[in-house]
């Protein structure tokens, strides 16, 4: 056997050192029983994916084929898988509760292509004897597979982006600005992924105007190097953080509150419904309200029956008595008749209508709407003895 050696830079050591940490985050996120162990394992494939990258780089500078000719061929390349597992991760960390369906795989599915490009690549290998990256293949799907990487990590980026914004959004009706001090850290590490992520272009487009797609691979080695280190932040943050006992993923209202926090929340949750006329809807229930403000059902039942002290059922109909009398009091609506008017206001049969408003009220509807001492009724009708 010809004795090789090997011919390492500092670019290679130091890709070398990313491997490693990479790999051992990777480990802990993944095998580590943590608060929200789902949304650390997909950050811990997002480390497993940088690092089968960095390697291919790697093997590529060093000239490995000329000691190992087959090893170009292994591993295979998960870019377009990237966006996908970030946007997990970050999904994960602001809804813990969210379960992951057979149909969120569709995620992963233009991965099938880059797999295939692998695969006539390892092909086009065996053939010529050339590695995978010198292959005529791999020099016409390789700029079209870069692309689709670019377009989805972006695309991606920004989904995971609206999701810590509709986390603060949550959080917004506790009060002060605190809310946003939650998710910091993992929302600047995000802009520092999408600004790295963006610097391509230029890249590209010097090597396409100025070089004619005749630069060298080690212009873009600080590049792919501040990638790595950047995913190595995220996940030292999000390991140390938990070893803290500062859990990333809080959005929960299931956690113990302070009384007042909790009558916020009430607040909150009546002027969205009466803002927003949900009550209207006569099909509206827990689940659908629930989807309507992107909160599960556990957390918006416990708003109403602890901040609010009622059922859903008594929640709901008590706006929609108090909107069937406002419409009574309104010249408007004189022309309209009382189911009329109890449908728009979301009841669904006559006698729903007529047992409940009686119930709220202590008269039928008729009854009420004939006395002439009858008021503006106010958001508690409460419940009349019978």
């Amino acid at each position: 056997m010809n004795p090789y050696t090997l011919h390492i830079n500092l670019y290679d050591l130091a890709f070398l050192g990313t491997i490693f940490i990479e790999l051992n985050f990777a480990l802990l996120l993944g095998f580590a029983k943590r608060t929200n162990r789902t949304a650390n394992r997909f950050l811990a494939l997002v480390l497993v994916t940088i690092v089968l990258w960095i390697a291919r780089i790697l093997g590529i500078d060093i000239g490995l084929s000329a000691y190992l000719p087959g090893w170009s061929r292994f591993p295979p390349q998960f870019s377009l898988a990237l966006g996908p597992l970030i946007y997990f991760y970050v999904l994960k960390i602001t809804r813990p509760e969210y379960k992951f369906r057979y149909k969120d795989l569709l995620h992963f599915s233009p991965l099938l292509l880059e797999l295939g490009a692998h695969a006539l690549e390892v092909g086009d290998s065996i053939k010529t004897g050339a590695a995978t990256y010198d292959t005529r293949t791999y020099q016409q799907l390789s700029p079209v597979l870069h692309l689709l990487a670019f377009i989805s990590v972006s695309i991606y980026l920004y989904q995971s982006h609206k999701l810590i914004w509709r986390f603060y959004n949550h959080l917004k009706f506790n009060g002060g600005d605190r809310y946003r001090h939650q998710l910091r850290w993992l929302h600047n590490l995000l802009k520092g992924f999408a600004l790295l992520w963006l610097l391509c272009i230029p890249f590209t487009a010097a090597d396409y105007f100025y070089y004619h797609y005749q630069l060298s691979i080690h212009a873009y080695y600080p590049l792919y190097l501040l990638v790595a280190v950047l995913t190595i932040w995220m996940a030292a943050a999000t390991f140390l953080r938990q070893e803290a006992g500062v859990l990333a993923a809080a959005p929960s209202f299931l956690k113990s509150q302070l009384p007042a926090e909790l009558k916020q929340k009430g607040t909150w949750l009546k002027k969205i419904v009466k803002t927003n006329c949900y009550y209207e809807d006569p099909e509206l229930s827990l689940v659908s309200l629930a989807e309507k403000l992107d909160l599960t059902t556990h957390e918006l039942s416990r708003i109403i029956n602890t901040a609010l002290k009622k059922s859903f059922n008594n929640f709901i109909n008590e706006y929609r008595v108090a909107d069937v009398i406002r419409k009574m009091q309104d010249r408007a609506y004189g022309h309209i008749t009382l189911m009329g008017i109890a449908y728009d206001s979301g009841f669904n049969s006559k006698s729903a209508f007529h047992r409940i408003f009686k119930e709220l009220t202590g008269k039928s509807p008729a009854e009420y709407k004939a006395d002439p001492k009858k008021e503006l009724p106010s958001y508690n009708l409460g419940q009349h003895p019978q």
